[in-house]
C-alpha cells in the first residue's frame, strides 16, 4: 500500500487543509459531552499534525521536539525525529526493512547513502536540514513526517472516532479521542478493504488533538490487516510533540 497511499496522502493533505479550516470557521455551538460521537460535533481532524500546524505558524517560542515511529511485525521500522527551533527544522529519519537485492546495488553506489546490513535488515539513517526561507522544502520537512510514520492514511474512511474528554499533554491542552474498528461491520469497512485487497482490519488506540487549533498532538495507534491469504500485519503507530 505505501506508495500508492503517499501519492493519496500529497492530494488529502491539502484537501483535508482545506476542509479542517472550513469546519473551523463554522464552530461556535456549544461542545457536547464527552463520549459523545454526535455527527456535529468538532472531530478529530486525522488530515492535520501538529508538525505541519506548528511549522506553517509564526516561529514557536521554544524549541518543540517531534517524535513519529512506525513498528511493524515483519521486523521493519521507521524513527523520524525532528527539531523546529525558530526558522529552522532539522529532521532525521532512521529505516529499517527486510533487506532485498535492491538494497545491496544501492549499497554498491559510489556516494550513495550508508546502508548496514544485520540479520536479514537493511538499516539506513540520514538527516535533513530545512529553513523557512526556503518555503516549499519547509513544507515538504513537515509534510514527510506526516507521510512517512503517521497513521493519517488509516483514517481516509473515517472510522468512528470518539471524544473521551479534556487532557493536558506536555503543556498542550488538548482533547482525547479513542477509536476502535473492531465494531464495524464489512461494509463500514468496505472502502479499506477493497483498497488494500484485505479480508479484515481492525484499527485501535488514542489520539490527543490540540483544543485550539485542532491538529492531532500525540497519538498511540494499532493497526492489524488479515490477508485473503491468511497472512496478518501487524503495525503500530507512536507519535508525541515536547517542548524543549
Amino acid at each position: 500500500m505505501g506508495w500508492t497511499f503517499v501519492a493519496m496522502g500529497l492530494l488529502l493533505l491539502a484537501v483535508q487543509g482545506c476542509t479542517s479550516r472550513a469546519r473551523r470557521g463554522q464552530e461556535g455551538a456549544p461542545d457536547p459531552s464527552p463520549g459523545t460521537t454526535n455527527p456535529l460535533e468538532r472531530q478529530l481532524d486525522t488530515g492535520t499534525y501538529c508538525v505541519q500546524t506548528l511549522t506553517q505558524g509564526p516561529p514557536v517560542a521554544a524549541p518543540v521536539h517531534f517524535s513519529n515511529k512506525r513498528n511493524s511485525s515483519d521486523g521493519s521500522a521507521v524513527d523520524y525525529e525532528a527539531d523546529l527551533s525558530g526558522d529552522n527544522f532539522d529532521l532525521t529519519i532512521h529505516e529499517r526493512h527486510p533487506a532485498t537485492d535492491v538494497d545491496h546495488q544501492l549499497a554498491s553506489v559510489p556516494g550513495a547513502a550508508p546502508i548496514v546490513f544485520h540479520d536479514g535488515f537493511a538499516e539506513n539513517t540520514h538527516s535533513n536540514h530545512y529553513t523557512r526561507s526556503d518555503a516549499s522544502g519547509w513544507r515538504v520537512g513537515a509534510n514527510s513526517v506526516v507521510l512517512g510514520a503517521s497513521p493519517w492514511q488509516l483514517f481516509i474512511n473515517k472510522p468512528t472516532v470518539t471524544r473521551v474528554g479534556t487532557e493536558n499533554v506536555n503543556g498542550y491542552q488538548t482533547i482525547k479521542y479513542t477509536v476502535d474498528t473492531t465494531h464495524q461491520s464489512q461494509l463500514d469497512k468496505y472502502g479499506f478493504l477493497l483498497a488494500g485487497g484485505l479480508k479484515d482490519y481492525n484499527i485501535t488506540g488514542t489520539a490527543w488533538a490540540t483544543q485550539d487549533t485542532n491538529c492531532v498532538l500525540q497519538y498511540a495507534i494499532d493497526f492489524e490487516q488479515d490477508g485473503k491469504d491468511g497472512t496478518v500485519r501487524k503495525t503500530h503507530y507512536e507519535g508525541a510533540v515536547t517542548k524543549q
